[in-house]
């Protein structure tokens, strides 16, 4: 019955919706060079960094979704067709081999006025499987202001980070422009750097903050890793207690929320937009967006803002 009244107001709607556009703000690199290096480097007892990249994106993917912050996959032939001003920020995850041609085409971004922020343990490896360049003066360290020291695993040498112990790849940072913002609990490296450079900034996180999110269930570190990648970046929608997609179009925004547990009410605020009203187009009714809004059991809700 409901899939049929939602497949009506889709219908209703189809012209609407066909003029439908989403508008990211991040963009998490989708690289198959750098996964074919995680395939080559997956050797008997290591099988499993045959999967890493993939947990990697599932984390960063996971925490950015769960924070209702809009984005998308974006690929290498993505950068080259010139649509990395599309994303306010481009999250690299594990990227572990980064060609020249990428670096080439983010520091262009960067310095265009966008953000890029690299985790550990990114920039390893060129395409080749070959030690990446990261001394001073190289594409690497313009766009990140930092050198490659080492490349470690928190085990014997304990690295914590706000007092949570580490369990992965940890990177030692070496800044050059890059100023610390702050440092690892037990040996006070560098734990994160921001360089500016033109108009945008590249940031390092140390560890390896995408694929220790893999398994669910971690808000805190889900937010940790969140504001490191959007920063100041002023939300224009939030929604605490739902996942949230939006698509906008020219005669009104449609908002999508996802309930993942038992019935609650939310709060839909939108202080990026303004609106004239806002219903429901399933059951065709009107929805005071002042007031919460009311969400079955694992179900979902869809709400059209008229502007």
């Amino acid at each position: 019955m409901r899939t049929g009244q939602i497949a009506q107001a889709a219908e209703r709607l189809r012209d609407e919706l066909w003029q439908g556009h989403k508008e990211p703000t991040v963009g998490v690199l989708l690289n198959w060079d750098s996964d074919a290096i995680w395939a080559a480097i997956a050797v008997r007892q290591r099988d499993h960094f045959k999967h890493y990249p993939m947990q990697a994106r599932v984390g960063v993917s996971r925490a950015l979704s769960n924070a209702n912050v809009p984005w998308e996959y974006v690929t290498v032939e993505d950068l080259r067709a010139g649509l990395a001003p599309r994303y306010k920020v481009i999250y690299l995850p594990a990227q572990i081999a980064l060609s020249e041609e990428v670096l080439k085409l983010l520091l262009d971004y960067a310095k265009g006025g966008g953000r890029v922020v690299l985790d550990a343990p990114g920039g390893a490896y060129d395409e080749h499987g070959k030690v990446l360049n990261t001394r001073k003066g190289s594409t690497f360290e313009q766009l990140f202001g930092v050198e490659l020291s080492d490349l470690a695993y928190s085990n014997n040498v304990k690295f914590t980070l706000a007092g949570r112990e580490l369990k992965g790849f940890v990177h030692e940072l070496r800044p050059t422009t890059a100023t610390a913002k702050f440092r690892f609990g037990t040996t006070n490296l560098a734990a994160a750097t921001r360089n500016q450079t033109g108009k945008g900034e590249g940031v390092v996180l140390g560890w390896d903050a995408s694929f220790a999110l893999f398994a669910p269930g971690q808000s805190v570190a889900e937010q940790q890793l969140v504001s490191q990648i959007v920063e100041s970046i002023t939300p224009q929608y939030s929604c605490a207690g739902a996942v949230v997609y939006r698509l906008a179009t020219p005669e009104a925004d449609h908002y999508f929320l996802i309930n993942d547990g038992p019935a609650k009410q939310v709060r839909l605020s939108t202080p990026g937009y303004r609106y004239r009203g806002a219903e429901d187009p399933v059951s065709q009714s009107r929805i005071n967006a002042a007031e919460p809004i009311e969400l079955e059991a694992y179900s979902g809700r869809w709400v059209r803002m008229i502007k």
